[in-house]
């Protein structure tokens, strides 16, 4: 017989951050896929500034999901929106700083290839439902 019973928010929150943790794995996985594909097709110069614009929006996605799923058991929703707000905010700073630490520290650097991994980092976000559904 099949068991019906609802979850339970802890179960709930511990299944969707095994989710968000897998998506972000997979999401590495496949930037790193990319540049190796990239330092076979055009060189090391591309390859690493893509990968650079890549870790400079998915380091801060980890950042955020530590935020929100970093802690254990439950807490009161006006906490869980608070974890989300200085999350989202330490995302967007640290987006800023890596960006511009990219841009200060490592040269040479292809602008066109940074930003295509920012970019393509940014835009596999759309994958985030398919994967988090399965």
């Amino acid at each position: 017989m099949a068991n019906n019973k609802p979850l339970s928010a802890s179960e709930i929150l511990s299944t969707r951050k095994r989710a968000v943790f897998r998506f972000i794995f997979l999401q590495s996985l496949l930037i790193v896929v990319l540049s190796v594909g990239i330092l076979l097709a055009a060189g090391g110069l591309y390859s690493y500034s893509f990968f650079s614009g890549a870790a400079a929006s998915i380091l801060p996605s980890i950042y955020m999901a530590w935020r929100v799923f970093g802690y254990k058991g439950a807490r009161p929703a006006k906490e869980v929106v608070r974890s989300f707000y200085r999350g989202e905010a330490g995302k967007l700073v640290m987006t800023a700083v890596l960006l511009s630490l990219v841009f200060l520290l490592i040269k040479p650097l292809s602008a066109g290839a940074f930003f295509a991994g920012f970019g393509f980092a940014i835009l596999s976000h759309w994958l985030s439902p398919f994967v988090l559904k399965h």
